[in-house]
């Protein structure tokens, strides 16, 4: 029985130091093992740290596109109530062009008489003004020869001639 135990002791002692052998494969395995997973870590890190500068550098440029963006609603905006205005303003001027245009084709009767006398006075005006003209022409023009006077004759034929009555405004209903 004796050697039965030193036989089982000797069998213990060789699982013993298999275990170890197995034990030491094994932690050599881990520790390569690790080594890559920390070297893969390493360079997921610094794909990740090149990624977040990236990511950084993009969102400062969404940033500034933005801030652009504003600035040119905000003119836009400005021009748009300056559209705005100025369709109110030309409303405003069509109503007065319109208001004085009535006013003119429809006199106060008062006045209607009166425009008529200064529409023939002017005209009467004029017709002695440009008449006067053309005989201080012919006076100054005697001394030219006959070729300068073919050319002030034709001249005087582009004097506007006399104003003409205006006819009566239409009286509305």
């Amino acid at each position: 029985m004796e050697i039965l135990l030193y036989v089982s002791a000797a069998i213990a002692a060789l699982s013993l130091l298999l275990i170890a052998v197995f034990v030491m494969i094994t932690l050599k395995s881990a520790k390569a093992t690790m080594n890559e997973v920390s070297e893969t870590l390493t360079n997921m890190q610094g794909k990740l740290n090149g990624i977040t500068d990236q990511a950084n550098e993009l969102l400062a440029n969404t940033n500034r596109i933005t801030e652009d963006v504003e600035r040119k609603m905000q003119s836009l905006n400005s021009v748009s109530k300056t559209a705005e205005k100025l369709d109110d303003s030309t409303v405003h001027m069509n109503k007065s062009f319109q208001s004085l245009s009535e006013q003119i084709s429809n006199p106060d009767p008062k006045h209607k008489d009166l425009m008529q006398k200064a529409n023939t006075i002017t005209g009467i005006i004029a017709s002695i003004y440009f008449r006067a003209k053309r005989e201080k022409a012919k006076q100054t023009n005697a001394s030219y020869s006959a070729k300068q006077s073919d050319q002030k004759r034709g001249q005087q034929n582009l004097l506007p001639s006399p104003q003409k009555r205006l006819p009566e405004p239409k009286q509305k209903n």
